[in-house]
């Protein structure tokens, strides 16, 4: 798992990277001050399966919390 959440955080960098770069091309592309529908809704795409993959971590790490644990004998 442990790869696994180094890959989700490396794609979570990369957005908080580039997420100011898109929002400047998105106000470049205003057309008389709207914003372009396509240009929000890739953004939008983008987001929402990060923070889809996101809470499933969550929820993956809750669940593995919750589990009953086995007492050792010593």
């Amino acid at each position: 798992m442990i790869r696994r959440d180094r890959e989700l955080l490396a794609r979570l960098s990369a957005v908080n990277t580039h997420l100011g770069e898109a929002v400047v091309e998105l106000l470049h592309r205003q057309d008389g001050g709207q914003l372009p529908a396509d240009g929000l809704r890739l953004l939008g795409k983008h987001l929402q399966e990060l923070t889809t993959d996101l809470i499933a971590r969550a929820d993956e790490l809750d669940a593995i919390e919750s589990e009953p644990r086995v007492p050792r004998l010593h």
